[in-house]
């Protein structure tokens, strides 16, 4: 059976299994708004019980980044979880959101606002205004709403002769007097309650009513629109409307005589001549544009129905080929405001760019990859909360062969002719060794002479020994030859900085694998990068919490990072470390997206390691954080490093015995120096060759059977010729402190550059 045949069977046997299974949430953690001292209980479930349930946090804003983990409790079923916040002075307004493992495949709930009851008076001012009003008409008059969750309830008062304020009954907000008179005229403000937090304030504004004999005047607005309602950005007046609430509108036209009000929607007439206009139950149905008009005055409202988001039609799953395009739909997305779609990949979400578009219904992936493999979702979301549907994209790997190429590994790099290799008679079946390359780097600038290169490799296939990082330069042609990085980069990092390089021009990246067999295979250039010079603004600087050792050989980190207000968002860390005893370069680890944690792996035992870290976009990497020292953990059965304390004075032998001692110290020390010589005569005889022993050379450096071959003509990848040599290994012989690769065209150390970091 074939490998692709196979993974087709797989994929018709997973997805009738996941419609069944039906993984679903069947309870979201809903938004609420609760005020300080309060406790406030988030609940999620699901339908099918996950390998495990969590809980995440992040600001309220519209980004679907920088999500934080917080623990919850979860019940034994793994079917439902918890989570407690108790709400402090400091408690930001956030979305919460519950997130559950099946494998592989990671599904994120519906996110819940949490609000904290309160009034924020930052936008009111002090402001004293004078309206004039004729006598006899109805006085309509608004004060400015101040911020608050939920929004608050206003009330009126009007200052006495005796400096005392007396209430008026103002049940819908608004202060009316009916039949205006001279007794009317005075000073008034408001008040705002915070029903949920019982906060009351009194607001700055004040108003001064005059009410006078005008004769006969023209009509007017008393107030204007700003403090009517809210005005959109083309100057018209918009009042939404949630659902089932019900609409007020308050004209305030004024005159003498008093007007006769008229209003109407669109070009329909609706009878009553009051100063208000009331619909109760708002609906779709009554959405549209109000207008108030006497005598060729006119005023215009645009009322709008508010609608939580949801999707018209199903999403639906999708099946690609490792290299081919995936498409995944998820219907039409509908709401008043319009709803903002998010993508979201296995809780991750998804960043468009070259290769990858999205609309509000579909997302295009134009070469999928493994990593793309697992349930996509698209959310829904405005004011009103969110919605959204799931696919699952399942993405058929292609079988790799030691034979096979990526599109833009040079044609040149191929491997002489050698003898079949026998199969293990005892294993008969056994595979030949597959070369996996690395993935196509990615790049982000450092600094106006240095870029970070990050790359992966799945673990897959023939071991690798070590990675090799090779660039050039491409802004005015194509013929400049790849330079090589002469250090050796370790199988476990994958990430490495390149510095030297010329601001304000455009680079290519690659990166060669040197497997166990002494072969060799190039992964996928990058695309161009344009290293530009400075001024980009950089994310804030990470706090490194705490360094943990796990083992004799790794260390746990975690740290934090947060964007204040509008600030550049990390999209990623780059972590830092080296042994204390050393002041070598640093060896350098990359975390992408929400990571706050990372296990570092391959230390030396009984270590101590100092550690630092920075966050990066595109761009440019932040500061560094304050550096934490870690020591790994002691290896069993190591000898101890303490030392005994010497026996006291009456403890020691006679004399005597002592100096017999000494002599015989002095005896053995002689005669090994006798046998050190005689050692180094032979040594310097030649030693005859065997059959069949490789040839070595110096300091015990064993050249490779077959020759590592990389590209130096970068035409190659389209059809070029040439190709030049290169011994990986040469740098990796003990005491060959001289020999230096003139093959290579650029051979460079990777040492700390100009810039030292601290």
């Amino acid at each position: 059976m074939g490998w692709t045949l196979l993974i087709h069977l797989i994929f018709g046997i997973v997805v009738p299994i996941l419609a069944e299974i039906e993984m679903e949430f069947t309870k979201y953690p809903e938004s609420v708004t609760a005020p300080v001292g309060d406790e406030v209980t988030f609940e999620c479930a699901v339908r099918v019980p996950g390998e495990r349930l969590a809980w995440r946090w992040r600001p309220d804003n519209d980004l679907w980044t920088d999500w934080n983990n917080v623990s919850g409790t979860n019940d034994k079923d793994s079917v439902s979880t918890r989570l407690v916040v108790q709400i402090k002075e400091d408690t930001p307004t956030a979305l919460y959101q519950c997130i559950v493992w099946y494998g592989s495949i990671i599904l994120v709930s519906i996110p819940a606002r949490l609000s904290i009851a309160k009034i924020d008076l930052r936008k009111n001012t002090q402001e004293r205004r004078v309206i004039t009003a004729p006598l006899h008409n109805t006085v309509v008059l608004h004060c400015k709403e101040p911020l608050s969750e939920p929004p608050a309830r206003l009330s009126w008062w009007k200052e006495t002769s005796a400096g005392a304020r007396k209430s008026i009954e103002t049940p819908n907000g608004v202060l009316v007097i009916n039949n205006a008179t001279i007794e009317d005229s005075g000073t008034y403000g408001c008040m705002a309650t915070n029903d949920i937090s019982d906060q009351t304030v009194d607001l700055p504004e004040r108003t001064y009513l005059k009410v006078q004999h005008e004769g006969h005047d023209g009509l007017r607005f008393l107030e204007s629109p700003e403090y009517v309602g809210t005005v959109d950005k083309e100057g018209v007046l918009t009042v939404p409307v949630a659902p089932d609430d019900s609409m007020r509108l308050w004209c305030g036209l004024v005159g003498t005589p008093p007007p006769r009000i008229e209003w109407s929607k669109g070009t329909d007439i609706i009878s009553g001549h009051l100063q208000s206009l009331d619909v109760e139950q708002f609906s779709n149905e009554h959405e549209g544009i109000y207008s108030c008009s006497a005598n060729g005055i006119r005023r215009l409202w645009k009322v709008i129905a508010l609608q939580p988001p949801h999707w018209e039609g199903a999403a639906g799953s999708a099946n690609a080929s490792e290299g081919s395009e995936a498409r995944i739909t998820c219907g039409i997305p509908h709401g008043q405001p319009a709803p903002t779609v998010h993508w979201v990949l296995n809780a991750e979400l998804i960043k468009t760019g070259k290769d990858i578009k999205a609309t509000e219904s579909e997302l295009v992936i134009q070469r999928a990859e493994k990593r793309h493999a697992g349930i996509v979702q698209c959310f829904a979301c405005n004011a009103l909360g969110c919605a959204y549907d799931a696919a699952l994209l399942t993405v058929v790997p292609v079988q790799i062969s030691d034979q096979d190429y990526s599109a833009e590994t040079p044609k040149t790099m191929h491997i002489p002719p050698q003898p079949p290799k026998r199969h293990n008679r005892k294993n008969p079946r056994k595979h030949k060794a597959v070369l996996i390359p690395p993935s196509r780097p990615n790049v982000t600038r450092l600094s106006d002479e240095s870029v970070m290169v990050s790359w992966s490799h799945d673990n897959h296939g023939l071991p690798i020994q070590f990675y090799k990082v090779q660039y050039r330069e491409v802004t005015n042609s194509s013929n400049i030859q790849w330079h090589t990085e002469n250090n050796d980069i370790p199988a476990h990092i994958h990430s490495f900085e390149i510095d030297g390089l010329t601001p304000d021009k455009y680079y290519k990246f690659r990166i060669a694998a040197v497997y166990s067999n002494q072969d060799n295979k190039l992964g996928r250039s990058s695309g161009k990068f344009y290293l530009q010079r400075g001024g980009f603004q950089s994310p804030r600087a990470p706090v490194l919490d705490k360094a943990i050792a796990l083992s004799p050989h790794s260390i746990q980190i975690n740290w934090t990072w947060a964007a204040h207000g509008q600030g550049v968002q990390a999209e990623g860390f780059y972590v830092y470390y080296r042994a204390v005893s050393s002041a070598g370069a640093y060896e350098k680890v990359t975390a992408r997206g929400a990571a706050r944690g990372l296990q570092l792996a391959h230390l030396a035992p009984d270590t101590a390691y100092e550690l630092k870290l920075q966050a990066y976009s595109a761009q440019a990497p932040s500061d560094f954080s304050a550096i934490l020292i870690a020591k790994t953990q002691r290896a069993a059965g190591a000898a101890s490093s303490s030392t005994e304390a010497a026996p006291k004075e009456e403890e020691r032998g006679p004399p005597a015995l002592v100096t017999a001692g000494g002599a015989a110290g002095v005896a053995a020390l002689l005669l090994l120096l006798a046998v050190t010589l005689l050692l180094c005569r032979r040594a310097r005889r030649p030693a005859p060759k065997e059959k069949g022993s490789p040839e070595g050379g110096a300091n015990g450096y064993l050249p490779a059977k077959v020759p590592i071959t990389i590209t130096a003509n970068p035409m190659h990848g389209e059809g070029g010729d040439g190709g030049v040599e290169m011994s990986f290994l040469h740098n990796n012989n003990c005491g060959n402190t001289t020999s230096s690769d003139d093959t290579l065209p650029h051979p460079r150390k990777n040492g700390p550059s100009t810039r030292q970091y601290v």
